[in-house]
């Protein structure tokens, strides 16, 4: 086993912390695997080349369970979403009962029109160019000049379906007839949360956001914290980067992997005499950037845990505005960055400190561009009333989330530091020197990294 990451004395390893929390810990802090990926070459082909790509559509995208949108996006019977995986997977994702979802491809059944094009919603799904109508069911409801299409009926013309199931609020689709069922795929996601009732949250914010750069440069940019000592300099006296622990638990079909960054500790690069005081501070501002007009409290680091006093003040803080009981949260939860992945491209987020939840998606045929798709959610207010569907903000290629997402906050800054870098990155992979156009990655801290190429490598049957 290699070093499990890197402390000093003021920032202990993530393990370590979560030892010292001053509640019990939920199932999902508990988990710990000691999986380590095979070691195996990553050639930067995999990010550049349209054969790839196109690979990838064949044997990945059209073969394994993925995320769609969330079930608050679709509230009401007849309410839909388009869904597209580049330009050759387009499906349509339709709530067409109280408790039921289905998906169909997204491709009128007459001459091939798009079906939807936007989030809509009404009783039947309309072709605009000669009117042919679907029940939100699927099934064949009106074709204009029936008496000229005497071979078609609800029998042999409603819409194409894909397996589609539903997990904590997710909607997930698979196009593979003979797919194993969702719960296969999710691995340890649902003991790890289990009882934390993701589906009774509700999405804050949400932007989509196109990259110039392959979903997998995107994705990996988010798999690992060691980036932080260079990308996010402004975050080292108050995050414990090096200090991250990973974990991955490869069972079968279940792929998952999760990584729990520690936050209110300065990073190990700052050494043994790093100021404990300046990370709570730090800590403190960032998460009142969040709540503009909320007095900051003055942490006195040598009263004991600075970390324990900064979930409590988050403890009061979140249960003020929502109305809602916080008090059996651990400090982790309420802090800390804490991360799940599911392969292919699902990224959820745990607890408090960081709500999101990423998506990660080619864009076109171009295996260049992506799309990157973001939510901060929160958790229903006291009451249990949902607040209406969140508008998603998107982005163009030059767009900053700073100044075209507001609504993320502080994060918009951390999110505009990210995708800085990921243009050059597929630039560099492109103009690569033959000898040395392969991935060199750590093998603790970029573990995540090579396991998902490793899964990839298996699933496209290449080595």
């Amino acid at each position: 086993m290699s070093q499990p990451g890197m402390s000093s004395r003021v920032s202990p390893l993530a393990s370590d912390l979560l030892a010292q929390d001053s509640r019990p810990l939920p199932a999902g802090l508990r988990l710990r695997s000691e999986f380590l990926p095979e070691a195996r070459t990553i050639p930067f082909s995999r990010y550049t080349d349209p054969a790839f790509a196109r690979l990838e559509m064949e044997r990945l995208w059209t073969r394994t369970w993925q995320v769609t949108c969330r079930t608050e996006d679709i509230p009401e019977v007849g309410d839909r979403v388009p869904y597209d995986v580049g330009s050759g997977l387009a499906l349509i994702i339709v709530r067409s009962g109280p408790n039921e979802f289905k998906a169909f491809y997204n491709a009128c059944l007459h001459r091939g029109t798009r079906l939807v094009n936007a989030p809509g919603a009404g009783d039947s799904l309309r072709c605009p160019f000669h009117g042919w109508q679907w029940r939100v069911d699927g099934c064949l409801k009106t074709v204009p000049c029936q008496w000229d299409f005497a071979g078609v009926s609800a029998a042999t013309h409603s819409l194409k379906e894909v397996k589609v199931d539903t997990w904590e609020g997710f909607v997930f689709v698979n196009p593979d007839p003979n797919a194993a069922p969702l719960k296969e795929s999710l691995g340890v996601l649902p003991q790890a949360f289990e009882g934390r009732g993701h589906g009774e949250r509700y999405t804050f914010a949400h932007a989509s956001k196109k990259i110039r750069a392959n979903w997998k440069t995107v994705l990996e940019a988010f798999l690992e914290a060691y980036h932080v000592i260079e990308t996010h300099s402004d975050a080292l006296p108050f995050t414990g980067d090096a200090s991250t622990r990973y974990d991955i638990w490869h069972d079968g079909a279940g792929r998952i992997s999760r990584l729990i960054t520690p936050s209110a500790v300065p990073s190990p690069h700052l050494g043994d005499g790093a100021s404990m005081q300046i990370a709570a501070d730090g800590v403190a501002a960032f998460f009142a950037m969040a709540a503009p007009g909320v007095p900051v409290p003055g942490f006195d680091t040598s009263r004991g845990n600075a970390r324990a006093q900064l979930a409590e003040w988050r403890r009061g803080l979140m249960g003020h505005a929502l109305g809602r009981d916080f008090s059996r949260h651990c400090d982790s939860e309420m802090i800390d960055a804490t991360q799940f992945h599911m392969f292919p491209n699902f990224g959820i987020w745990f607890g408090e400190g960081l709500p999101l939840l990423y998506q990660f998606l080619p864009h076109g045929d171009d295996p260049n561009e992506s799309v990157f798709n973001v939510r901060l959610t929160m958790p229903l207010p006291a009451g249990g009333v949902r607040p209406p569907p969140c508008r998603i903000n998107h982005l163009d290629f030059d767009d900053y989330f700073s100044e075209k997402a507001p609504e993320f906050g502080a994060l918009a800054h951390v999110f505009d530091q990210d995708l800085s870098n990921l243009p050059y990155i597929q630039k560099g992979m492109r103009g690569a020197s033959p000898e040395a156009s392969r991935q060199t990655l750590g093998r603790y801290m970029e573990q995540r990294i090579q396991y998902f190429h490793n899964v990839l490598g298996d699933v496209l049957g290449v080595a």
